[in-house]
């Protein structure tokens, strides 16, 4: 037999099936046991298409992904919305210890009333009323400007003994209850509002000397005609 017949003969016997020989199906079953199960799920995706393992693989990684998405926008949200303002109480006291802090917690030194008032002008759109209380206990020192509420407002500075009280001023804007009072930070504060007018007062003194001078400082306000400027 020549080689061209040899090839031909070879080539029958490749194409009829004769030498191959099937593999028994516990050694698939073996053999896939040992593979991990990350190539086991390929494999049978590779094998069965859209199977059951394949679709479960898909939709696990779908879900993480959306919920890797939603995390990302819920930080993104967190770190672009602005942190919410302090109430104005807070505000308050930051400004009183701001001012207890500084070297020159009064810009009008002066225990005249008359001499305090007209100091704002000019610095306000509105002028505070400004009372003398010496004769309750209560006398005046002076005043200062400060930035409450996003706006410039009027603080005019008494004394009960060696305790300074910051009396804030400003027109009432609403929206906030007619009387109250609190403690902050061991700072006793009251806040009332009256002819058009909103007023915070602070101290380190106790609770019941601030609430004797509020009730002095409504009794002399009952004089003022017309707090608010014309």
């Amino acid at each position: 037999m020549d080689k061209k017949e040899t090839f031909n003969s070879l080539g029958s016997v490749l194409r009829d099936g004769s030498l191959y020989h099937r593999a028994p199906p516990h050694l698939r079953a073996r053999v896939l046991a040992e593979l991990p199960r990350e190539s086991t799920r390929r494999t049978v995706f590779a094998w069965s298409g859209f199977t059951t393992d394949g679709v479960r693989a898909w939709l696990n990684g779908g879900v993480t992904g959306i919920a890797v998405c939603a995390l990302a926008l819920s930080a993104a949200s967190l770190i672009q919305r602005p942190t919410p303002t302090g109430s104005i109480g807070q505000e308050i006291v930051s400004s009183h210890v701001r001012a207890l802090l500084s070297q020159h917690p009064i810009d009008v030194v002066s225990t005249d009333q008359h001499t305090v008032k007209p100091w704002f002008n000019g610095k306000l759109d509105y002028t505070p009323p400004v009372v003398d209380l010496a004769a309750q206990g209560f006398p005046l020192v002076g005043g200062r400007t400060d930035y409450v509420g996003h706006r410039t407002v009027a603080v005019l500075i008494y004394r009960y003994q060696k305790h300074p009280i910051d009396l804030y001023v400003f027109p009432d804007a609403g929206g906030m209850p007619a009387s109250a009072a609190r403690a902050s930070d061991g700072y006793a504060m009251a806040h009332w509002q009256r002819n058009g007018m909103t007023y915070w007062a602070i101290t380190d003194a106790q609770s019941t000397h601030l609430r004797a001078f509020e009730q002095a400082m409504q009794a002399e306000e009952d004089h003022d005609e017309n707090p608010l400027r014309e």
